[in-house]
C-alpha cells in the first residue's frame, strides 16, 4: 500500500493555481480548440508548461496567496481560472478577426449558402472563413509569432493580482477599442471584395433598367463567383500580408495591456 502525503501545501496550492491559469489559456488557443485533439493532450501540455515556468512565477503567486490566504482555495482557483479565461478569449477573438473577414468575403462572393458544420471546430464554417484560419495559423507559427503571446501570458502572472483589481477599472475602454479595432480589421481586409460586389450591383442595376427582358438576378450569381475569385486570387498576397501586419499589431496592443 502506497502512502502518499503533502509536505507543502502552500507550494501545491501554488503549482494548481499555475497550472490553472495555463490550462484555460491553452484549451481556447486556436490549435487546441479543435475538437479532434484529446483532452489529455490538452491538460499534459499545461502540466508542462506549468512545471516550466513555476519556478519564475511562484513568488507572483504567493503574493495572491498571502493576500486571499492559503484556505480561501476554492476563491484563488475561480480568480486565476476568470483571469485565464478573459486573456484566452482576447487571444480567441485576434484569431477571430481572419474567421470574421473570410464569412464577410464568403458573402460577397455568393458563397453565403456554402456553409457547412465542421465537427473538428464544433462550428458552423464556411469555406473561406477555414482557409483563412489555417493560413494565418502556419503563417503565425512559421514566423514565430506566437512567442510574444506566451510572454504576454508570463508576464501577467507580475501584473495582474488580486490585490489589484482596481487597476482593471479602465479595461472597459480597452475591451471597447479592441473589438472596435477588430470588426473594422475585418472589413478592411475584406474592402477589396466589398467594393467589387458593390461595383457589379451598380452595373447590373444598370443593365436591369435597359435590358429587363435579362435574368439579372441568374447572371449576378454567375459574375459574383467568377470575378469574386478572380479578385481574391489576385489580392491574396496582399491580404494575408496586411493580416499578419493587423495580427502583429493587436497582439502588441494585447502585450501592452497585460504589461
Amino acid at each position: 500500500m502506497i502512502n502518499v502525503a503533502v509536505s507543502d501545501i502552500q507550494a501545491l496550492t501554488c503549482f494548481w493555481l499555475v497550472f490553472t491559469r495555463w490550462l484555460f489559456i491553452v484549451i481556447q488557443l486556436p490549435i487546441f480548440d479543435n475538437v479532434s485533439i484529446p483532452n489529455l493532450v490538452k491538460v499534459l501540455f499545461s502540466l508542462i508548461l506549468s512545471y516550466a515556468f513555476f519556478p519564475m512565477v511562484k513568488g507572483e503567486v504567493y503574493k495572491d496567496m498571502v493576500y486571499l490566504g492559503v484556505d480561501n482555495f476554492w476563491a484563488l482557483t475561480i480568480f486565476y481560472a476568470s483571469v485565464s479565461l478573459l486573456i484566452g478569449y482576447l487571444v480567441k477573438c485576434l484569431m477571430g478577426l481572419f474567421t470574421a473577414s473570410g464569412s464577410i468575403i464568403t458573402q460577397q462572393i455568393g458563397f453565403g449558402a456554402v456553409a457547412y458544420f465542421d465537427p473538428q471546430s464544433a462550428s458552423r464554417i464556411g469555406p473561406f472563413e477555414q482557409v483563412l484560419k489555417w493560413t494565418m495559423i502556419v503563417i503565425i507559427l512559421s514566423s514565430g509569432a506566437l512567442l510574444p503571446m506566451f510572454k504576454g501570458i508570463f508576464n501577467s502572472f507580475f501584473s495582474i493580482h488580486a490585490y489589484d483589481l482596481g487597476k482593471m477599472a479602465s479595461s472597459p475602454e480597452y475591451f471597447l477599442g479592441v473589438f472596435k479595432g477588430i470588426f473594422l480589421s475585418a472589413l478592411l481586409l475584406a474592402s477589396p471584395l466589398i467594393f467589387t460586389n458593390m461595383f457589379i450591383m451598380t452595373v447590373l442595376g444598370i443593365i436591369a433598367r435597359t435590358v429587363p427582358q435579362m435574368n439579372v438576378i441568374m447572371v449576378s450569381f454567375v459574375v459574383n463567383i467568377g470575378l469574386g475569385l478572380l479578385v481574391f486570387a489576385s489580392s491574396s498576397g496582399e491580404f494575408f500580408r496586411v493580416a499578419f501586419q493587423i495580427y502583429t499589431d493587436k497582439l502588441g496592443e494585447w502585450f501592452q495591456f497585460l504589461v
